[in-house]
């Protein structure tokens, strides 16, 4: 376990925050973790005078150290962010409990998504409801419990909220093996709307099938740069071999993608692995422009050994990327039309689940 410098009073960690003129140590934060009921109690006391903006970073460094750490957990604290005023902190709650397999968060999430007044909080409690499907199709939640969820992302899908709610509950669902998602992640592949698009290859990615793959492939040189990125990560989750050759072809235009984009395609051929893009990782791990490039592509190669995609694409911030960091020069976007006329005789692995217990 993590320490926790038990020897500091949780008060004096309290009183930092409300102060507010002063960092929190980033050593700290483990206090979070697994908290005991006495300083959890004096937390919900103290939380409404912690400064709105110091709640939110407060939830935010908890977010990165859950991500660094996997012996931290702050399915507690969550709580009471889950019930903030702020809706920025209770999205960034809703994101903290990414790595939670605690289903008594189902009804909370399910209750934020049909009652919140905020638009993002309701996407975000859409998200959050993903894994627990995923949790649901490996018998890790009651089919009772999946049942219920099912029952509440689908209406949403084709319903009448707010595209991102929609989406969101799209992308949710795809880890899910219901018949109903291939025609729902299908029509939303066609519709012109990049957003739609991006989220449908989301759900492609999610649902352990090789289907999706000619889908996938086009949208490897799609014109829109998100939805490049999200058929890259749907490649690199579904480990398709024949995507090796188009993400050798994007990191060879160099700069012209983007650092988002060519972490994304360096990662992807990390998940596929196999003798080519092992070779061709070491290859790029010689010619690494940076040093952050090359501890990135040393880690991509750890995880090709390891044959675990724990670390996945999720630090990539799509809110926050920048359309220079996208830019890339609009490829010819039917290259791998012809794909479809090949065989399928070796797309035979079905549908299967891939998950990680670390």
């Amino acid at each position: 376990m993590p320490e926790k410098h038990s020897s500091v009073p949780f008060e004096a960690i309290l009183d930092t925050l409300v102060e507010g003129s002063k960092s929190l140590p980033a050593s700290y934060l483990t206090r979070f973790s697994d908290i005991q009921s006495s300083d959890l109690a004096l937390l919900k006391k103290s939380w409404a005078n912690i400064k709105p903006k110091r709640r939110l970073s407060l939830v935010e460094d908890l977010i990165r150290q859950n991500q660094e750490n996997t012996l931290v957990c702050f399915d507690d604290v969550a709580v009471v962010f889950l019930e903030d005023e702020d809706a920025r902190v209770r999205s960034a709650g809703i994101r903290l409990l990414r790595e939670s397999e605690d289903a008594r968060f189902v009804e909370r999430l399910i209750t934020l998504l049909e009652k919140d007044k905020q638009l993002l909080v309701r996407a975000a409690a859409a998200s959050g409801l993903g894994p627990f499907v995923l949790l649901g199709e490996l018998d890790k939640i009651s089919p009772e419990k999946l049942a219920h969820i099912e029952r509440v992302l689908l209406p949403r899908i084709t319903g009448t909220d707010d595209d991102l709610v929609r989406r969101s509950a799209l992308e949710a669902m795809g880890y899910s093996s219901r018949k109903e998602m291939v025609h729902l992640i299908s029509e939303a592949f066609e519709e012109n709307d990049p957003d739609w698009i991006a989220s449908a290859l989301v759900a492609m990615g999610r649902s352990a099938s090789e289907e999706w793959e000619m889908h996938i492939l086009r949208s490897l040189f799609h014109p829109d740069a998100v939805v490049r990125l999200e058929a890259i990560r749907a490649a690199g989750a579904l480990t398709l071999t024949r995507a090796v050759e188009p993400l050798l072809e994007l990191l060879d235009s160099g700069g012209e993608i983007g650092k988002e984009l060519r972490f994304a395609a360096i990662w992807a051929l990390s998940e596929i692995g196999g003798e080519k893009a092992n070779a061709a990782l070491e290859s790029l791990l010689d010619n690494a422009a940076t040093d952050e490039e090359a501890d990135f592509i040393e880690e991509a190669i750890e995880n090709t050994s390891s044959g675990s995609g724990t670390l996945g694409l999720d630090f990539i911030d799509l809110d926050n990327l920048q359309q220079s960091d996208l830019a890339y020069e609009e490829a010819d976007y039917t290259e791998y039309d012809d794909l479809e006329e090949e065989s399928d005789e070796d797309n035979t692995s079905g549908r299967q689940y891939r998950y990680d217990d670390d």
